[in-house]
């Protein structure tokens, strides 16, 4: 997913309009426009982190790097799994896969 399809997708889920993002951003409803229809590409790191701080999505995510809209489990994983013994670690993975299992 592109960006602007990301940024339309995620304005739509909060049932705003264009103009309100622009607001935020102190931009033209064109701008918006723009960066949704991949005419354009916000260049400025202000508006990058106010996007994805108002969607309370990861910039990853916002850019469609991933699809994790936010990293927070994944980091407080990561870091309590990376302290882990080697036994340790392959009782969590596999108690995730039983879990992922048992949801489906």
């Amino acid at each position: 997913m592109t960006f602007g399809e990301r940024l339309k997708e995620l304005r739509e889920d909060n049932d705003e309009k264009q103009k309100d993002i622009a607001d935020l951003l102190f931009v033209s409803n064109k701008v918006i426009s723009d960066y949704e229809r991949g005419i354009h590409f916000p260049r400025d790191e202000r508006i990058i982190t106010t996007l994805a701080n108002h969607f309370g999505v990861s910039i990853d995510y916002l850019f469609g790097i991933t699809n994790i809209k936010n990293h927070t489990y994944s980091n407080d994983f990561l870091i309590v799994f990376h302290s882990l013994t080697p036994t340790q670690k392959n009782e969590v993975i596999d108690f995730m896969q039983f879990l992922a299992t048992k949801n489906n």
